[in-house]
């Protein structure tokens, strides 16, 4: 995924042992192994760190702007700097108990560039998501309502970001032309009606109008990229968060939308009662809040489906396909038109309840 080799285990044993940390003196890399996921610019590594007073540990090196340009093309000018702003200031640590960073995060320079070196959490990360966790997500995500409840003036903190919520509507002509083309290209025949597809394309004309709904929707600080890869329950039930490049200010109901988006194509175990899901997020809002936040919630929720999904699913994710990034075999197109399809659905069975009026899921 990068534009260049990716860091040695010299290169990155030079850069530790340029400014004291956590890893402690002496560090030595023992080995480094790419986790790149490969939807971003940044390099991530796996690092293996031992020290003359201790034993081996896993630590995670990431490296923002390393990586070579996304699919995804956010149009973030902020992207490749913002976590390590985040992680590097105050907010990590206005964080209510129930959220976590990874511990030990610290943000060095080495010949011009941010490097981000954290321990590994990946205990927490590959605990299975099965729905009883994802509730326990849904009312730990409401949480990030907090800080700024505490504080609203943390909500102007200048370099987070605000548009994130409505950071894809520049795939909205692609994602016309992907369903258009649908009839001449070799895709299964099922993956939309046509009643689906005339409704599809309702739905991305209506991005301006969802977007104005969305802006004035209550906001809340969000993760930004809140979905099971990135997130993972530790052993208390702290909900633990990597990936912050996108954590900004948004509407409520949003983050957990993303979540369940993405929640079986990021291996999630079992169905979401994304109903029960809606509910459990809304009261803990409400609570913090300290007023009834239910209905802003269930609106954002929906929007969520109906811009930032569809806008990703039918512009880059069926790009991708029609290109062939994921093969040439239905075989190798099944997953990822599988998500398209569920994750389509599901946005049109939200449409009502943005004001779009029924519309065949």
């Amino acid at each position: 995924m990068t534009d260049q080799a990716l860091p040695t285990a010299e290169l990155v044993q030079a850069v530790l042992a340029a400014q004291p940390g956590p890893w402690g003196a002496g560090a030595r890399v023992l080995s480094v192994r790419d986790l790149s996921p490969g939807f971003g610019q940044a390099v991530v590594l796996r690092v293996e760190v031992a020290t003359p007073q201790g034993g081996a540990s896993p630590w995670i090196v990431k490296v923002p702007g390393w990586g070579g340009p996304s699919l995804l093309d956010s149009q973030d000018t902020q992207l490749a700097f913002r976590e390590a702003q985040f992680l590097s200031g105050e907010l990590p640590g206005r964080l209510p108990r129930g959220l976590a960073t990874p511990p030990d995060a610290t943000v060095l320079r080495h010949d011009g560039r941010q490097w981000i070196v954290m321990r590994d959490v990946g205990a927490a990360l590959n605990r299975p998501w099965t729905p009883a966790a994802a509730t326990t997500a849904a009312r730990s995500i409401a949480l990030l309502h907090l800080p700024a409840t505490l504080d609203p003036a943390l909500l102007d903190t200048p370099w987070l970001e605000r548009s994130g919520h409505a950071a894809y509507p520049h795939h909205v002509p692609a994602a016309h032309e992907n369903l258009d083309a649908l009839a001449g290209h070799p895709l299964p025949a099922d993956l939309f009606t046509d009643r689906q597809v005339r409704a599809l394309h309702l739905c991305l004309d209506a991005a301006p109008k969802l977007a104005a709904q969305a802006d004035e929707l209550p906001a809340t600080l969000v993760h930004g990229d809140h979905h099971p890869r990135n997130a993972g329950l530790d052993h208390d039930g702290t909900l633990v968060l990597i990936d912050w490049e996108h954590v900004g200010i948004g509407p409520v109901g949003f983050a957990l939308a993303t979540f369940v988006a993405l929640y079986r194509a990021f291996g999630g175990q079992g169905d979401l009662d994304e109903a029960a899901l809606l509910a459990a997020y809304g009261q803990a809002l409400s609570d913090l809040a300290g007023t009834d936040l239910r209905r802003p919630a269930a609106l954002g929720f929906a929007l969520a489906h109906l811009t930032w999904g569809l806008h990703l699913r039918l512009g880059p994710g069926l790009s991708a396909v029609r290109q062939g990034f994921h093969g040439d075999t239905p075989r190798a197109w099944a997953p990822h038109l599988d998500d398209i399809r569920t994750g389509s659905r599901r946005a049109l069975s939200w449409a009502a309840a943005a004001g779009l009026g029924p519309l065949e899921a």
